[in-house]
């Protein structure tokens, strides 16, 4: 019989956690943006090879600080409608305007074709985006060189979110977080994600001058004087900071990046193996990609089997079995409809009709997917 417990989504790791390191990382005077955070920032920039990297409370903030930086006086955000609501909430915040871009309905990312539509729709109603800020979804990578020789020619500053991919290498051999086609990366490293400091993020870059606005908005934006003015607002910020103990934990994570990434693999592959008998039910995504860092095992039900997602997803909660969308298209949020200037996005309706997460965690085991297995089998043949 199996464990009545609940078989999430995502869970950490943190079992393998020195606790004199988090005591040590308590015990000094300052506990927020020092020196752990300073060694966190180093072996980020160790692992991507970008040069520069500023840790911060999550990545939420990651991005807002990234947007910022980048000082665009009027914002213009292309942004994936296969997305988190986080990216639209910053620009909507700021004041900017949304162009939901549609993705790719195989990879639930947006390609080449994607962009250059869109583009031609804003050439069309006279709408001049400058920022693009794709997301590397489920811990694939997008082609950022590809895309960067279309936001090259039409003036437009990428943003990469990776926060499903840290640990991935992408098709040019590069860790995502390198930043060699993008200002910049973002990083969350939220207790679902391929590491965690219980709550925290970061972006990398490789622009020195960005680097330095990045750790000024961090804090508030605030410049220290002189003791008759003892702080100058540089520009209105908020506080990022990540504090010293979540840093001291995403330390220790680093250290077992390459067993995460293992053990993912280990599990994508086995749920593979398993899962060759659904082909007349649904596809899984992507998973002939080599060297992505798994986040998310993500399925694609069959069209015919589409209405039935909601049904499979609550017959998996009878089973004690958590499943999730990645995601809701951000168009269909009435809250984003006053700042979006253009939405053209039929793929990613027909993705979000048939996208479904399935549990997928380092601390899974065979026969957590051998039992998904037959609970799915189960389902399946009742129809």
């Amino acid at each position: 019989m199996r464990n009545k417990n609940l078989l999430n989504y995502g869970l950490p790791d943190l079992s393998h956690l020195d606790f004199k390191v988090i005591k040590d990382s308590l015990s000094k005077k300052f506990i927020t943006n020092e020196k752990f955070c300073e060694r966190f920032e180093k072996k980020i920039c160790n692992l991507t090879k970008s040069k520069y990297a500023v840790v911060c409370n999550n990545g939420t903030s990651a991005l807002m600080m990234s947007i910022l930086a980048c000082n665009k006086k009027n914002i213009v955000a292309i942004v994936p409608n296969i997305n988190f609501v986080s990216i639209a909430s910053i620009i909507s915040l700021l004041k900017g305007k949304l162009i939901f871009c549609d993705v790719n309905p195989i990879s639930g990312m947006v390609d080449s074709k994607a962009l250059q539509k869109i583009l031609l729709d804003c050439k069309i109603k006279k709408i001049t985006p400058n920022l693009f800020i794709p997301i590397h979804y489920a811990g694939n990578s997008l082609d950022t060189k590809e895309l960067s020789k279309i936001c090259k020619k039409n003036k437009i500053t990428i943003i990469e979110d990776g926060c499903h991919s840290f640990g991935t290498i992408d098709n040019n051999k590069n860790f995502i977080g390198r930043s060699k086609y993008s200002k910049c990366t973002t990083f969350s490293f939220h207790p679902v994600k391929n590491i965690t400091t219980i709550e925290g993020g970061a972006v990398t870059t490789n622009d020195k001058v960005l680097y330095n606005k990045l750790l000024s908005i961090r804090s508030h934006s605030l410049k220290r004087t002189s003791i008759n003015d003892p702080y100058l607002l540089v520009s209105p910020s908020l506080n990022f900071r990540l504090g010293e103990v979540n840093a001291a934990v995403g330390i220790q994570q680093l250290k077992k990046l390459k067993s995460f990434k293992k053990k993912r693999v280990e599990i994508v592959n086995y749920y593979i193996k398993k899962f060759r008998k659904f082909n007349n039910y649904f596809q899984i995504l992507n998973y002939e990609s080599n060297n992505i860092f798994w986040h998310l095992f993500v399925i694609l039900l069959n069209k015919k089997y589409q209405k039935k997602k909601l049904a499979l997803m609550k017959f998996l909660k009878t089973k004690n079995i958590a499943s999730q969308i990645h995601y809701k298209p951000i168009s269909f949020h009435k809250s984003f409809q006053k700042n979006m200037v253009l939405n053209n996005c039929k793929n990613s309706s027909l993705f979000y009709k048939s996208q479904l997460t399935l549990p997928l965690h380092v601390n899974m085991k065979k026969k957590d997917v051998d039992y998904l297995a037959k609970t799915l089998e189960t389902f399946f043949k009742n129809l």
